[in-house]
């Protein structure tokens, strides 16, 4: 009875209640969490070589070397935390071993190596020989 009442309503300001996402997971997704938590991490694939060729290429802004220490695993990834000279604190960085995607500096550090995300327009794509 219940059911009936509330479908047979005429009021027409009622509106359908989306679901909404808590403040802190909207924070999350904002600019500048990419690698910094579980929800986006850096998906550097390869397992742990794919860990350690990210880190190995990881920079400051500057171009500093980083320190890191892996903290261990959460929530199916891998957490290390990183500073670098001239960092005010050590920042943990969420990296994915398992999934590969493309890859770019999180907010605060650079990649060795990689000067923009940018693709290469298509006459400077290096050629391809098949063997």
């Amino acid at each position: 009875m219940l059911l009936t009442a509330a479908c047979a309503t005429s009021n027409k300001s009622v509106t359908p209640v989306r679901e909404s996402r808590a403040p802190e997971q909207q924070a999350r997704q904002q600019v500048g969490s990419y690698g910094f938590h579980p929800e986006d991490p850096v998906r550097v694939g390869w397992g742990n070589e794919g860990l350690m060729a990210f880190l190995d290429l990881l920079r400051g802004p500057e171009g500093q070397r980083v320190a890191w220490r892996r903290l261990g695993p959460s929530q199916g990834m891998e957490v290390f935390e990183v500073t670098y000279d001239g960092l005010a604190a050590p920042v943990n960085l969420y990296l994915d071993p398992m999934h590969g995607g493309a890859i770019h500096a999180p907010a605060g550090f650079t990649i060795e190596g990689i000067t923009s995300r940018e693709p290469l327009p298509p006459t400077e794509r290096p050629q391809v020989i098949e063997l």
